[in-house]
């Protein structure tokens, strides 16, 4: 069977579609994990401690610790 000229066109797109998408595709994961990665590393410390009382508190102990995290 013979094929279409239009199966022809579709067929010889298909590499290139798949290649636009996958450009895209990549293109939007890398964004994230880049934005991740550079939150990783560019955090800013919440300052916990002088949130409620307005004073710092020594956060030494392991039982000042616990108190800390929420």
């Amino acid at each position: 069977m013979k094929k279409t000229n239009r199966q022809l066109v579709v067929g010889s797109l298909q590499p290139f579609l798949f290649c636009v998408g996958m450009y895209f595709v990549v293109l939007i994961f890398s964004v994230f994990i880049c934005t991740s990665i550079y939150k990783a590393f560019h955090f800013k410390k919440p300052d916990v401690a002088m949130e409620k009382t307005g004073k710092p508190i020594n956060t030494g102990g392991t039982a000042a610790m616990v108190a800390v995290i929420k």
